[in-house]
């Protein structure tokens, strides 16, 4: 785990706060995913302040420690579903191999410290510039496997997802999926379609 740490950034490593409150930008992103969802038939997932809580706690440590440009574990180059070693959580170094997936997808339990009581499931997108909600859901519309986990198609064929939290910051968008409903309550401002 140190490993992962010294092959970072040579810059600080910064801790990561968390929090349940979306910015403007994040309630817009919840917004257009259920748009995108109902355009396919499907219903709004509700907002989850437990995954708000994981969704922003990553996407914040992914802009502020860059665990996605590590190597780490001799396993290879870590992506955008790593986490780093700065927060109450266990660092992952997430490879192509997905080796790790059960390490990232126990996240939202061990972040909420049981809150949230099941498995999460995220979609990651990088932009060089400042992300906006618009880029990020047109890349993951442009891409088979992230769409899929949206639109719950292919290998997540008849997921129905409960639980929904979104994170934005810099360069970063994520949203978490979650099966089970969240015991922590839905989130304020919902960023549901209206029905």
């Amino acid at each position: 785990m140190i490993g992962l740490l010294a092959l970072t950034a040579a810059a600080e490593v910064v801790p990561v706060a968390i929090s349940y409150e979306r910015n403007s930008d994040e309630a817009e992103l919840a917004r257009m995913v259920n748009d995108y969802r109902a355009d396919n038939g499907l219903p709004p997932v509700p907002m989850s302040r437990s995954l708000n809580a994981v969704a922003q706690a990553h996407v914040r440590d992914l802009m502020e420690n860059r665990p996605d440009t590590a190597t780490g574990f001799g396993r290879g180059n870590c992506n955008m579903h790593s986490w780093s070693a700065a927060g109450r959580w266990k660092p992952v170094c997430y490879t192509r191999d997905h080796a790790r997936a059960t390490s990232m997808w126990s996240k939202p339990r061990e972040i909420t410290r049981g809150a949230y009581p099941g498995n999460g499931y995220e979609i990651a997108y990088w932009w060089s510039g400042e992300i906006t909600p618009e880029i990020a859901l047109d890349g993951w519309q442009d891409s088979p496997a992230h769409n899929d986990l949206i639109v719950e198609d292919g290998p997540w064929r008849g997921a129905d997802w409960q639980a929904m939290g979104v994170g934005i910051d810099g360069h970063y968008a994520v949203v978490w999926f979650g099966k089970e409903p969240d015991g922590a309550g839905r989130s304020r401002n919902l960023a549901q379609r209206d029905r």
